[in-house]
């Protein structure tokens, strides 16, 4: 009962306060409990003041859900209370029974109250004043730029690992951009031959879905192109690099400036790992049929492709810590999508040789894991500097088209706009402590 007076309280106006303590008095609750005599009546008026109480701090729009759901409660309390034998134990069931539903209320009224906190602080929170807001908080903790080479290590280290290579990277993309621009722009494609090292190239036939609603399917929630500025480049360059490693990111690893992105960097460094894992598995799948000669035509081979994907996807999706066992039992079996009739042992022996190559495959160093995982950096690296408009999603696809995965676009695009978003939020805020730190650079 304390607990249920202390959180109304809580919620409460200071000109309530007072009349909740003495409505929900816990010393003479206490007395009446140890003399022996049980005052049921007592008992339910402090009930009955409980959900009114909440009632009046709840939005209007709920009054009449709340007033249904109390005379529910009541009608409920009061059949428990019509059993009443002498040792009173029904009226304490009915009392427990009722202080755990104001206290479920109470959460729920919580909720409601930060959510509706939160939408009078979102124009502030996304406009001027949030940045602001946030930039003074981080200055609060590790002081003003100008300390930034002593305050700020993790976050020197960082840029410096980026700022190298940024001129390198920020050229290629530029010329990737000039090359998708003079063969017809976005909507325009070409179809790039896929190989193993154990042989058997073939054609990877572009997604024509893909190329078609890209410009149609990015409207509002677009997100910017990187326009070549300095620190605009290495945060979008450095935040892609620490999701490209192959160790997971520890808070430990991250830069002072996104300490509060762990969760976010981790889920898209885990989506990221996925679509390589995919993307290798695809490059097997294609590789088998051409070796069992499973297809006869090219459309086939798409097909089976296709549905082989979707199952593995969905492995990866709902299985936690899928294994090799999961991954090659998603890619191996054939028969159902070629009608292709094959008999247990031979497709036990191909499981056994798609565990193999696969188990090879995803060794770091091993020349198709590397050339895979280039190919998954070069499409996300497309989104994170051409933005997810149709030029940034044409970048990714003509790149993962190089190991056959053009089907994961809309997945590398979904991992890539996190990390502009990430980083163009970081600019704004952090921007005057990345200025003074590549200055000194």
């Amino acid at each position: 009962m304390r607990e249920v007076r202390d959180e109304i309280c809580e919620m409460a106006p200071q000109s309530w306060k007072q009349e909740i303590i003495e409505a929900i008095d816990v010393d003479i609750l206490s007395e009446v409990l140890k003399s022996g005599n049980l005052d049921i009546d007592y008992l339910g008026r402090i009930l009955e003041f409980s959900l009114v109480t909440l009632r009046r701090l709840s939005a209007p729009a709920n009054d009449d859900e709340m007033m249904a759901i109390h005379q529910s409660l009541r009608k409920e309390l009061d059949e428990i209370c019509q059993t009443r034998d002498e040792s009173n134990f029904s009226s304490v069931t009915a009392m427990i029974k009722g202080l755990r539903f104001i206290l479920e209320q109470i959460q729920v009224l919580k909720q409601e109250i930060s959510k509706a906190r939160i939408r009078i602080m979102e124009p502030l929170l996304k406009g001027p004043t949030g940045v602001q807001y946030l930039r003074n908080a981080f200055a609060n903790h590790h002081g003003s730029p100008s300390d930034a080479n002593n305050s700020l290590p993790l976050t020197v280290q960082w840029l410096s690992s980026v700022w190298n290579c940024k001129d390198q990277e920020w050229q290629e993309h530029t010329i990737s951009c000039s090359t998708l621009m003079s063969s017809g722009g976005p909507s325009q494609g070409f179809v790039p031959s896929t190989a193993l090292r154990s042989g058997g190239s073939f054609l990877v036939k572009p997604n024509q879905d893909s190329i078609s609603t890209s410009a149609t399917d990015i409207t509002g929630n677009q997100q910017p192109e990187c326009k070549g500025e300095r620190v605009d480049l290495l945060v979008r360059l450095g935040l892609l690099k620490l999701v490209s490693g192959v160790s997971g990111l520890t808070e430990e690893a991250l830069p002072e400036t996104f300490k509060l992105n762990l969760s976010r960097l981790r889920a898209v460094q885990a989506q990221i790992q996925k679509i390589i894992v995919t993307s290798v598995s695809i490059l097997i799948c294609r590789q088998t049929l051409l070796s069992e000669r499973v297809i006869t035509r090219p459309s086939d081979m798409e097909s089976i492709v296709s549905k082989c994907i979707e199952r593995l996807l969905g492995v990866l999706d709902s299985v936690e810590n899928a294994g090799m066992e999961e991954i090659v039992e998603s890619i191996s079996d054939f028969a159902n999508d070629s009608k292709e009739v094959v008999d247990t042992e031979k497709l036990r022996s191909r499981k056994a040789v798609i565990g193999r190559m696969l188990a090879k495959s995803l060794q770091a160093g091993d020349p198709v894991f590397e050339r895979v995982s280039r190919a998954v950096y070069m499409a996300a690296r497309g989104v994170v500097l051409g933005g997810s408009g149709p030029v940034g999603r044409k970048l990714a696809e003509t790149a993962l088209q190089q190991v056959g995965a053009a089907a994961l676009t809309d997945s590398v695009v979904e991992a890539a706009e996190v990390l502009v978003v990430a980083a163009t939020v970081s600019v704004s805020v952090h921007g005057p402590w990345y200025i003074h730190l590549t200055d000194n650079m």
